[in-house]
């Protein structure tokens, strides 16, 4: 403060000198001349030391911008590419992290409490600020150096929401550290989840084993890492402070085009641009990755789509990623490929048996394993445009369709039906049903995995991993498919267990697979295009079974399917509601079901239903108690 002090009176006395100069040169009396200057003297001194007050008010203690060192933010892009911007601006990319203000701010925040696992949290709106209060013992125990609130009832304490994170599916919120050391953002342990309305805890909203809240997330090692420009968690070992900066929130310009400093200061010159212009070649100043090649332009994408870990932990905690869009991805990070960690470990959380990640978000890991980008040109552009397409899946235009493939694989679009064996205009017609299922999971739904593959029945018999087939033909077995791709593709026949060739493969994976399978399968018996080719009539006392499920998110996704299932659309259940309603709904399920002969179309021992429409309870019984019950963590 005194700086700028010292600052404002030097100049208002320049300015009072040369007033008492002009008021001379005007013949003013010397009086008054003095008079004139003093009296601006004090009112530019006295503006200065209120806008000096206004500095000293209470700042929000965020993450600190910082611009034209070697970022320049994407108001500088805007200028001069207002079309890239406009159209970048309305993707949720730009919105993954925000400054909270009344626009920003989805969840609602009036007068509401929320409480789960013995924890209460109650939220306040106060004209344009949002305001979380809690129990002081959630906040300081986790404060490095502080000491843990002893037992009893620890004081309730206020803290300022300032940040969010996440626009499409749900948003998460952020309060500053207590410790005004430590520029750190804790989040508040709930979700508010677009879809439903409403707040959930966050031990809920991944699917992972059922937990007590474990302590809390920091965004400045985490988040910070996909979700802002420019990142630095800024950690000082030798102070013991952190000072986190970024260039700016959300995913930005410069993410994917690298900093823009040198490309300002080069076209500030007109002779630069004229020239290179004539040149007619890459501009050498920026990133263009269209202009890259398959593999470097996907890693820039992969540099968030996918799950990897610093080679230098201590490098990015004190001045963030070297990495920059351009670079070769894997000269600063590992990324967790299948092959270079012990199975046990990528099985739990990342991958499915036979190596295909399971993680949605981690597209990037999908893309690498598949023959189309090891043997072919197939990037994520091929596909993908940011600036070309809507915001929901940012697929370029006509790519949601089988042009996407098909702007390769041109030889098939003469005679689709010969090679799909569906009719043209079907959804089995659909390449990417067949050659990239739903098999990764992520933000409440399964989601397509950019492994490029075929269906393989021995791959599913052998790991478990679901395949495309039974994942739309929910009504049959392994058998039926490995038999129709052997005829179809001459695929080598499969041996198969006797279970596997009379029972439908969904139920199996429904009943008896671990956390990852269940989503999954409950996932695709919701799914429009697995009704149309396996009917609705049968599905709903097996979702029924895992209702209640371990894991919050198998049995989110149960009801939802559930509800998408012919008179089930309005029945009531909460898949964090109290374990006793959760476990009731299985009997209340089946007995709406055993009501109406109009559920029961398909008797058949394969979807274990007996020939007088009543369920093989004891073989239901028997694949629940073999359930792998392996912890799973899918934490996208």
């Amino acid at each position: 403060m005194l700086i700028l002090v010292l600052d404002v009176l030097s100049c208002a006395i320049l300015l009072g000198f040369a007033i008492r100069r002009f008021a001379v040169k005007k013949r003013l009396s010397k009086g008054y001349s003095w008079v004139l200057a003093a009296g601006i003297l004090l009112l530019c001194g006295a503006a200065g030391l209120r806008n000096a007050q206004v500095d000293q008010e209470p700042k929000l203690r965020l993450p600190r911008r910082v611009v034209g060192q070697e970022f320049v933010s994407s108001d500088a892009c805007r200028k001069c590419h207002p079309e890239h911007y406009s159209t970048w601006h309305d993707t949720y990319h730009r919105t993954m992290t925000q400054v909270v203000t009344p626009e920003t701010v989805v969840a609602p925040f009036d007068d509401i409490e929320l409480e789960s696992r013995g924890r209460t949290y109650r939220l306040e709106r106060r004209g344009d600020e949002f305001w979380v209060q809690a129990a002081d013992a959630d906040w300081t125990p986790f404060v490095p150096g502080s000491t843990p609130t002893k037992p009893g009832s620890p004081p309730m304490v206020e803290s300022r929401v300032l940040m969010s994170t996440g626009s499409h599916h749900m948003q998460e919120y952020w309060v500053a550290n207590p410790d005004p050391r430590f520029s750190t953002m804790i989040q508040i342990p709930f979700a508010y989840h677009f879809e439903q309305e409403r707040w959930i805890p966050l031990e809920d909203v991944f699917l992972q084993p059922d937990a007590r809240h474990a302590g809390p997330k920091f965004w400045n090692n985490t988040c910070i890492q996909c979700h802002s420009t420019g990142g630095n968690p800024g950690s000082d070992r030798r102070t013991g402070t952190v000072s986190t900066k970024v260039a700016e929130f959300g995913i930005a310009c410069e993410a994917c085009h690298g900093p823009g400093v040198e490309h300002i200061r080069f076209h500030t010159n007109p002779l630069n641009r004229y020239t290179l212009h004539l040149q007619d070649g890459p501009d050498p100043t920026i990133v263009n990755p269209a202009r890259c090649s398959p593999e470097i332009s996907s890693q820039i994408c992969g540099q968030c789509h996918s799950s990897f870990s610093p080679l230098d932990e201590d490098q990015f905690m004190a001045a963030g990623h070297s990495y920059r869009a351009g670079d070769d991805l894997e000269v600063s990070r590992r990324l967790l490929r299948y092959d270079d960690r012990p199975e046990a470990e990528l099985e739990k959380h990342f991958y499915w048996r036979d190596g295909t990640c399971r993680v949605g978000g981690d597209e990037y890991l999908g893309l690498i394993t598949s023959a189309c980008h090891q043997r072919g040109d197939l990037s994520c552009l091929s596909c993908h445009s940011m600036h070309d397409s809507k915001p929901n899946d940012q697929l370029a235009k006509g790519m949601e369709t089988n042009q996407a493939c098909l702007q390769c694989h041109s030889s098939y679009a003469e005679n689709l039906e010969a090679h799909t064996h569906h009719r043209a205009g079907s959804k089995g017609s659909e390449c990417y049903n067949c050659h990239m299922p739903h098999v990764s999971f992520a933000l409440f739904t399964a989601m397509r995995s950019h492994r490029i593959d075929s269906p393989d029945i021995e791959v599913s018999a052998r790991t478990g991993r679901p395949n495309a087939c039974n994942l739309c033909h929910l009504d049959e077995t392994l058998e039926w498919s490995a038999q129709h791709l052997t005829e179809w593709y001459e695929a080598p026949e499969v041996e198969l267990s006797e279970e596997q060739a009379g029972t439908a493969a969904s139920l199996l994976w429904l009943l008896r697979g671990d956390a990852a399978q269940r989503a999954v399968t409950a996932w695709h018996m919701g799914w429009e295009p697995a009704h149309e080719a396996s009917g609705t009539g049968w599905q709903a006392p097996f979702l029924a079974q895992v209702l209640p499920d371990p894991y919050a998110l198998v049995r989110y996704i149960a009801g939802r399917s559930l509800r998408r299932l012919p008179n089930f659309e309005d029945f009531e259940y909460d898949f964090i509601g109290p374990a006793g309603e959760r476990n009731s709904a299985t009997q209340r399920v089946i007995q709406q079901w055993t009501r109406d002969d109009a559920f029961q179309p398909n008797r058949d021992k394969r979807i274990l239903v007996g020939p007088s429409g009543d369920l093989r309870q004891e073989e239901i019984e028997r694949l629940l108690e073999q359930r792998d019950d392996r912890a799973v963590h899918i934490n996208e």
